[in-house]
């Protein structure tokens, strides 16, 4: 006791303790500071590595903490993704960990399903409820009839949920990355001998002309972070010359902002343009060495590999031919095949548009990457400086555990989650947020439990929520691209958890061994233990010490393709006699376009529906640093809003500010106009992140989903996607929240 006093006395003086003993005894919460635990010193910084998950890049994190609080995160300058930088999400990473929404304890409804009446359950009974159901469900010959559906298929949340559905016995494992890693791939995978087991790394920061087709590398596309990097030494001249850069697409983005040349090319046009500039290289003879096509390609089943080949087919796309219905102008194409082709160092990076409408296929926006992707190929730059490279893509570090080869990843929201399902399961996964139109059947499942942090728009129909810890709290192990070493992002929890939560891969994995799987292990261990496989460090306690310091573990190659083809959701090597790929059968499968008879007639305008910087696909919404930071190219934060160009808008009697009603054949929103001169006048534009339901309180009821307006069965995030639509006007004043304006500032009063 004279010790205690002795401490207080040090510390806050006299006068202090006599304050302190008349509060009661506040002195035992400054003891832990003050006689600290073995773990920490106080008032020192403890600088923690770990993998921001804001994003599917995998950039490497380092935490400061003190006192057992994380306080600032910045970037790793150990990690060959981002060598110390970090982007805005990552940085607000901190609002997710003290975020006053989260939950804190396993909750049970009590009311009717969407009332929002909970209680709070210990984790035991929590869990007994959640196996006793779904034993129920197995013993009448059910299994088949459980869905899981994930955010990720990637990391120890994949294989967990792998383990679990195979040991359960259901092939329904859905994943909202699916389609994003497929994408990923097709268009250069599918054309090289390198094989579907790579993953497209492009080098930008040595490339000297830079062709991008929609690629917002600066924003949100594939790894913002690495390319604004890379971007950074394209543009810096010293000891050569300072790089080029040209930017389509029919509305300008960020990155288009950014470009030497930004060329508004009709929504859906990139294929025609891609292939227009490669028929002028061709028969100008502008390269020493015509490559073959594409197989696939001519679209007659034969396929194109000599010079007159593939001349032949490119005559069909001759810049002259396609003006019209791209809206450039032939001498603009001639000019930049001409400047492409004599750079000596060119590179062509983007995806094209998915466009959904009448007659529209996923094969379209297929061909779209196969047409970007050869002009790569024609001007030779293939892993070579400044080209388009295959070898820095890690294998999966958990493959040699992955124990079922009948695991068949589907795509969200296309499934058989629209089914008669008995139960499904969610973790970290919103689909009624992404496919609203689900919302009646996914309410129909006669049992959902959800795992997650948030209250969203699918957790409030869940009869059982287990909460989950934040990245920041959970072990993880993420194979990422890099421009250097095939590397594995490593995550681990930087605090102790805040609250009476667990990883989503701890319940996967204990729902496994309650049905019979053999892994008896943590998270934890099972990373450690693949780690440790991969390096050959086996019981090396130094090692991994050192490894969880810098955050990132350098691995060794590629699994065997037999391996890879086994692990991937979708067989990428089958190929009808026809030429064309069977995986582009199969995606077309997973996403019905919508083709309503009805759906072109009197849709005059085309959306476009894109993922900003900061807000993504709607996960980040939960975090107020995010809401309040204002879009670079509007500056409006706090809401949706409609981008329409000028001449559009005087045209339909629209201000700035109206309230304009966005219809497609799948639905309608209503949110303010704002006058965009970088839009074509056939063009349309609308974020995605805003419009939640039910999100926490900086997140709910702001702004509108644009998912609303996108078919059912088409996957809404990872790529741009353009949609027909009609916009009418139908109110003033609407509020359009600007950064530095009054409104802004009223806003800001009020909270």
């Amino acid at each position: 006791m004279k010790r205690r006093e002795f401490i207080i006395l040090s510390g806050v003086g006299a006068t202090g303790a006599s304050l302190l003993t008349a509060c009661g005894h506040p002195e035992e919460k400054l003891i832990p500071v003050l006689i600290p635990d073995d773990e920490f010193v106080p008032g020192v910084d403890y600088w923690k590595a770990s993998t921001c998950r804001l994003c599917s890049a995998g950039c490497g994190i380092v935490v400061r903490t003190r006192e057992h609080r994380a306080n600032k995160i910045e970037g790793n300058p150990f990690h060959p993704v981002n060598r110390g930088t970090l982007c805005a999400r990552g940085q607000a990473g901190l609002e997710l960990l003290y975020n006053p929404d989260r939950i804190t304890k396993p909750l049970k409804r009590a009311g009717e399903r969407g009332e929002g009446k909970w209680q709070e359950v210990s984790w035991d009974q929590a869990l007994s409820e959640l196996t006793t159901r779904l034993r129920d469900i197995k013993a009448k010959g059910s299994a088949d009839k459980v869905a899981l559906a994930v955010d990720t298929t990637g990391g120890v949340t994949g294989l967990a949920s792998e383990l679990f559905m195979s040991a359960y016995g259901s092939p329904l494992l859905i994943a909202e990355d699916v389609l994003d890693h497929a994408w990923a791939q097709l268009g250069h995978s599918e054309s090289q001998p390198q094989g579907p087991s790579r993953m497209p790394v492009f080098d930008i920061a040595n490339c000297r002309y830079l062709l991008s087709f929609g690629a917002r590398f600066l924003e949100s596309w594939v790894s913002p972070v690495l390319y604004s990097r890379a971007y950074a030494e394209f543009r810096r001249a010293t000891n050569k010359p300072r790089g080029k850069f040209v930017q389509i697409e029919p509305r300008m983005s960020m990155t288009g902002a950014n470009a030497d040349e930004w060329i508004p090319a009709r929504a859906g046009s990139h294929r025609l343009i891609a292939w227009a500039i490669a028929q002028v290289i061709v028969r100008e003879k502008l390269v020493s060495n015509v490559p073959p096509l594409p197989q696939g390609f001519p679209e007659d089943g034969s396929h194109g590999t000599t010079p007159g080949d593939v001349a032949s087919f490119l005559e069909r796309y001759a810049p002259e031919g396609i003006a019209e219905s791209s809206g450039i102008e032939p001498d603009q194409i001639i000019r930049i095949a001409r400047e492409f082709a004599g750079s000596g160092a060119s590179l062509a990076v983007g995806d094209g548009l998915i466009l959904t409408g009448p007659n529209k296929q996923t094969a379209d926006w297929f061909d779209q990457k196969l047409a970007i992707n050869y002009l790569n190929t024609l001007a030779g730059n293939l892993e070579k400086p400044g080209g388009l490279s295959f070898r820095n893509r890690a294998a999966d570090p958990f493959q040699l555990l992955r124990t079922s080869s009948a695991i068949n990843w589907q795509p969200l929201p296309r499934s058989q989650m629209s089914g008669p399902l008995e139960a499904l399961l969610l973790a970290g996964s919103n689909p009624v947020y992404q496919a609203p139109q689900l919302k009646p059947l996914i309410a129909s499942v006669p049992f959902i439990a959800a795992c997650t942090a948030f209250l969203d728009e699918s957790a409030s129909l869940a009869d059982l929520i287990l909460p989950v810890d934040s990245y920041l709290e959970s072990w993880d192990l993420l194979p990422v691209a890099s421009a250097g070493d095939a590397v594995a992002s490593i995550g681990r929890p930087v605090v102790k958890r805040a609250y009476d939560t667990k990883s989503a891969a701890e319940i996967l994995l204990v729902l496994a061994r309650e049905f019979g799987s053999s892994v008896e292990t943590s998270p934890e261990l099972l990373i450690k233990s693949v780690a440790e496989r991969i390096s050959g460090k086996h019981d090396s306690q130094d090692w991994w010490d050192t490894t969880l310091e810098r955050g990132v573990l350098t691995t060794t190659g590629s699994a065997s393709p037999t391996e890879q083809e086994r692990a991937a959701p979708i067989a990428l090597s089958e190929r009808s006699s026809a030429g064309t790929s069977a995986t582009v059968r199969a995606l077309s499968g997973m996403i019905e376009f919508a083709r309503d008879s009805q759906h072109g007639e009197g849709y005059d305008v085309t959306l476009i529906a894109y993922e900003p910087g900061a807000l993504g696909s709607g996960q980040p919404a939960i975090l107020p640093t995010l809401q309040e930071l204002p879009d670079p190219m509007t500056s409006v934060m706090w809401g949706s809003w409609v981008e329409i160009n000028p001449r559009t808008a005087e045209s339909l009697g629209i201000k700035d500010g109206d309230v304009l009603e966005v219809r497609t054949a799948n639905g309608a929103v209503t949110a303010p106009a704002l006058i965009y001169p970088g839009i074509r006048p056939d063009t349309i534009a609308m974020p995605y992140g805003q419009g939640h339901g039910q999100y926490g309180r900086y997140a709910s009821r702001r702004g509108v989903n644009v998912c609303e307006l996108i078919p059912r069965n088409v996957n809404p995030f990872g790529e741009t996607l353009a949609v027909p639509a009609r916009v009418t006007r139908v109110g003033s004043g609407g509020q359009l929240i600007r950064f530095g304006t009054e409104l802004m500032e009223h806003m800001e009063s009020r909270r």
